[in-house]
């Protein structure tokens, strides 16, 4: 269990690490995606064969800074969601081995002026389930 804060904590570093150390699959359902440092990680994972999934928020999708409609230019499998209320989900599920959680939203403004968490979990139970609730999503959203 590793955990980093913010503000200047870290913790976009660590998501960055997190995402470059992925070697096969990683599966990301995160409310506010507008780090482009972060963005940029998610498509290099792409680009060199990770099998890539994004799920946002589509309100925050409609944002004048979201990296959505970067990331699927870069052809990244991208879904906004479709249900009534918010998506609010931050994490990421890392090769079926760890999940990143907490309340960081991909942003700059979480990077370097809330005060966030992100939290890495190594623990089977916990991944599984983390991934059970995203293909539910990711299925509910096609």
């Amino acid at each position: 269990f590793d955990s980093y804060f913010s503000p200047n904590g870290g913790a976009a570093d660590f998501i960055i690490g997190f995402i470059d150390r992925t070697e096969f699959k990683l599966d990301i359902a995160v409310y506010a995606f507008t780090h482009d440092e972060i963005a940029e990680a998610v498509i290099r994972a792409h680009k060199r064969g990770v099998q890539v999934r994004v799920l946002t928020d589509r309100f925050q999708a409609g944002g004048e800074y979201s990296d959505d409609e970067k990331l699927e230019l870069a052809g990244v499998p991208l879904r906004r969601d479709t249900q009534s209320g918010l998506m609010h989900h931050k994490f990421a599920i890392s090769d079926d081995f760890a999940v990143g959680v907490g309340s960081f939203n991909w942003s700059m403004n979480a990077d370097t002026r809330n005060m966030e968490n992100w939290n890495i979990v190594r623990l089977k139970y916990a991944v599984e389930e983390y991934e059970d609730e995203f293909n539910r999503l990711w299925e509910l959203n096609s």
